[in-house]
């Protein structure tokens, strides 16, 4: 999956009238972010709370897509909540595998195991059926977009994706590398949508920009010369050089609104925007921990979708990507 495209691999979206966005919510349970990985001790208060971002999408005419993992794909209160806007359309329920907490556990909790593409493919693929069969269960149809959760994607993952039914992969962030950790090195991929497989899998990556005044060498230096938590927070305090994605999650509203621009340049032709759902309620995330900052989390969508209503960027769905490609 990491890698850059050749230019004939790159998902024709002439179709679409215009530059689109999508804004993807992975929908999971509440847990320790500091803790060690575990499989028991999480919760899902906060699901009431997507009640007030979908409002919130409703009035902007944009339909979240949800991607769910087991825990919440579990929860009857959760499901209820989630079916109710899937059925009025005015949402879409795609998957999210958190390996650790998902059925079959044969394998030991740890950080390399977070990355379900560690894992023996066997072992991978069952959890990946366990997860899109729950949802189809729960929600009356089969997921056609997934994303691995921590972005642990891989090439033995492809397959199963195919036979499951999966039509979109949205499991590489662009620009990050996690190989550190174990896990895959995005930093060379494309920011633009790729397949996959041929007329049959797309890949539509998390979108992520260099911003300043070498953004264009940033590709080629960020990870390699400047590796250090203080190095890249000079490189942005000058503004020569700055990774920033496009979530709420971290990044200020007036860099978000530069991404955006600096993406509509290099012709990105879908943004992807993502969060965490337990940002939905305080407490829960690194970035959401009291009522100001749920407040600044909803101030910055209402400027985005402002933004993005003013560079005539429109909002779609994974189903009319889909129905534009294949």
């Amino acid at each position: 999956m990491p890698g850059q495209p050749k230019s004939l691999d790159l998902v024709d979206l002439q179709r679409f009238d215009g530059p689109q966005f999508i804004v993807t919510v992975d929908t999971e349970e509440e847990f320790d972010w500091a803790a060690p990985f575990a499989r028991e001790g999480f919760g899902t208060r906060h699901v009431p709370s997507i009640t007030t971002f979908q409002t919130l999408c409703d009035a902007h005419g944009v339909k979240p897509i949800y991607l769910i993992d087991y825990p919440i794909a579990c929860d009857s209160a959760a499901v209820e909540l989630l079916r109710a806007i899937q059925d009025s359309d005015r949402g879409e329920i795609g998957a999210q595998l958190h390996s650790w907490v998902t059925p079959p556990f044969d394998e030991a909790v740890n950080v390399h195991n977070s990355y379900a593409c560690n894992l023996p493919p066997p072992l991978e693929a069952a959890k990946l059926r366990t997860l899109c069969n729950k949802i189809t269960e729960q929600f009356g149809s089969s997921p056609i977009i997934y994303r691995a959760g921590r972005y642990g994607a891989g090439p033995d993952t492809i397959p199963v994706l195919q036979e499951l039914g999966i039509r979109i992969d949205s499991s590489v962030r662009s620009l990050f590398d996690y190989s550190l950790q174990g896990g895959p090195d995005y930093s060379q991929s494309s920011l633009k949508p790729y397949w996959l497989v041929d007329k049959q899998l797309i890949e539509l990556p998390l979108t992520s920009v260099f911003a300043g005044t070498l953004n264009f060498y940033g590709k080629s230096i960020f990870g390699k010369m400047f590796t250090s938590d203080t190095s890249r927070s000079l490189l942005a305090r000058t503004q020569l050089l700055e990774r920033v994605a496009l979530t709420p999650e971290g990044i200020p509203v007036d860099k978000a609104i530069e991404a955006i621009d600096v993406a509509l340049e290099l012709n990105v032709p879908v943004l992807n925007f993502s969060f965490h759902s337990p940002s939905l309620q305080p407490g829960h995330t690194p970035y959401v921990r009291t009522e100001a900052d749920l407040a600044s989390f909803y101030d910055w969508w209402k400027q985005v979708f402002t933004h993005l209503e003013k560079r005539g960027v429109t909002a779609t769905t994974a189903k009319k990507i889909a129905k534009a490609t294949f």
